[in-house]
């Protein structure tokens, strides 16, 4: 038999572990479009993220309890509300600061690369207004760190030169008094070029399907519910392409992948900030609470099972 897999992945305080301790109740009560075979016994950290939910409160990723007994474990899943073909759900035991980190270093490990090789289909967390996301370089920090790359090679016979000719005409007055703003010591690689890299390599290692068609990329836009309303209603990919231009650029051509973009809420509200949902929430039941936007060819279409972008991914 074929063995399918899909993976889920994502970066720092992408939204994957609010995710996946979301989905345990849903496979718990055999709600939503997926069914599983077995639940893993002990899955420490998929345990603790499900406690905080039902607490009313997202798992924060400060918590280290959150990170001890890790690992990488899998969930055998059918789609098509259990009728369908039989794959493995895999949750490797990378966090999003590993990835950020060997994404920065160009250090992935093998058993890493193995995990993708052997996936035919990606689930890709990005979360809309983390603090974790980190901006590209404004132009007068860019600017600062020309400069001071140029001087730094004048033991090596360059002058000045180089990062006047890299510059565009001078900024206004205002924007030449920021010059005296303090540089980074290691300016922390910017989230848009993380996710990009993270595209290549499944553009990489990703295995064709069983069927022929191309790999499967669902790309996920956790927290959607916190966005204004207008930029909502835009869609994820409208997005993307106002937070992550080249992220977004990137999606557009993605060569062997086939791509889908949703945006989720995992519990369908905020319960850091609204009381009043967060009240409602602790009344119904987890697995009935959530929703996803699926954008598609025909535009935005609501959905309230929060498994849809891993049915996706798997074909269904």
């Amino acid at each position: 038999m074929i063995r399918r897999s899909i993976v889920l992945l994502g970066g720092p305080d992408s939204g994957k572990t609010n995710y996946v301790g979301r989905l345990w109740p849903s496979f718990q009560k055999r709600k939503g479009v997926l069914r599983a075979e077995r639940l893993p016994n002990d899955i420490a950290y998929v345990d603790g993220a499900v406690e905080y939910l039902m607490r009313g409160s997202f798992a924060p990723r400060s918590d280290r309890n959150l990170e001890v007994g890790r690992a990488d474990f899998s969930i055998s899943v059918r789609g098509a509300n259990g009728k369908g073909a039989l794959t493995e759900l895999m949750v490797p035991d990378i966090s999003g600061e590993l990835w950020a980190r060997a994404v920065a270093t160009s250090e992935i490990s093998q058993e890493w690369l193995d995990v993708l090789k052997e996936a035919e289909g990606a689930v890709v967390f990005v979360r809309a207004l983390s603090d974790q996301n980190v901006k590209p370089l404004d132009w007068v920090t860019a600017r600062n760190i020309l400069r001071l790359e140029a001087k730094s090679k004048d033991a090596e016979d360059c002058d000045d030169s180089v990062a006047e000719r890299v510059e565009p005409e001078q900024p206004p007055p205002a924007q030449e008094a920021q010059d005296t703003i303090a540089l980074p010591s290691g300016p922390d690689l910017p989230t848009q070029v993380l996710l990009c890299e993270l595209l290549r390599y499944l553009v990489l290692c990703l295995a064709d399907r069983a069927d022929g068609g191309r790999p499967r990329v669902a790309v996920v836009v956790a927290a959607y519910d916190l966005l204004d309303p207008q930029i909502r209603a835009g869609g994820p990919m409208a997005y993307l392409r106002r937070e992550f231009p080249l992220f977004a650029g990137r999606l557009a051509d993605t060569g062997r992948l086939d791509v889908k973009l949703f945006g989720l809420s995992v519990v369908g509200g905020d319960l850091a900030a609204d009381d009043e949902f967060r009240s409602r929430f602790l009344e119904r039941d987890i697995s009935e609470q959530g929703w996803v936007f699926v954008e598609d060819g025909d535009g935005l279409r609501p959905a309230e099972d929060v498994m849809l972008p891993i049915a996706w991914a798997m074909g269904d």
